[in-house]
């Protein structure tokens, strides 16, 4: 991840991984622990970045493939984010579809345009995304050890999980082309469907882009 990023001159800060043997983790049932080492590790990312003095910040995970010259277009994102008034703009995601046909429609100065769409529950993955001050300062106030234990207890509150709470938040809206796609190096089913990672990375990867 250092390689890819650094060919974009682009400085990135890392956080360590959270273990399933993490002390936030390990006293919970074994079904649980790899959702909830995700989702501390995403919140312990959020926590670096409010120690900052950013007004933005971008999150991702480690085994993505980066659009090449993402760097030229993340003031027009940010721009789009605040036009659009969002919480959360999701930068790379998982989808076994092309989304919106982006060869039908013309060409940008920025080689291909970007789309911003809406999206419903059934999109999962957080490979990246963007997110401003207020919104990471309302996920840490809510996250919290007290809400992730609470979750096992209440089947009305959404679970501990990074899928059904940061990327289904609020306002949002997810960009395509993705800035980031699942390597798909790890072969993972995904309700009924058979390799979803990997079949999420052969529709949506462009070796010209990624």
């Amino acid at each position: 991840m250092k390689e890819r990023f650094s060919k974009e001159d682009i400085d990135i800060e890392f956080v360590e991984c959270v273990e399933q043997t993490d002390t936030r983790v390990c006293f919970i049932q074994p079904e649980h622990r790899r959702c909830w080492a995700v989702m501390w590790n995403h919140l312990d990312m959020l926590k670096l970045f409010i120690e900052s003095d950013n007004e933005y910040g971008i999150f991702c995970e480690d085994d993505i493939e980066i659009r090449k010259g993402i760097k030229k277009y993340i003031p027009e994102i940010i721009c789009a984010y605040n036009r659009l008034n969002l919480e959360i703009l999701m930068l790379g995601y998982l989808i076994p579809f092309v989304p919106v046909d982006i060869k039908t429609i013309n060409m940008s100065l920025l080689d291909r345009p970007l789309s911003y769409l809406t999206y419903d529950n059934d999109v999962w993955g957080a490979q990246m995304y963007l997110l401003n001050r207020k919104t990471v300062t309302k996920f840490l106030e809510r996250y919290t050890v007290d809400y992730a234990i609470k979750s096992l207890l209440d089947s009305s509150m959404q679970p501990f999980c990074s899928d059904w709470t940061l990327t289904k938040e609020g306002e949002r809206a997810a960009i395509y082309p993705m800035m980031a796609v699942e390597e798909g190096v790890v072969a993972t089913d995904h309700q009924g469907q058979i390799d979803f990672h990997r079949m999420c990375n052969l529709i949506n990867r462009d070796d010209n882009y990624h």
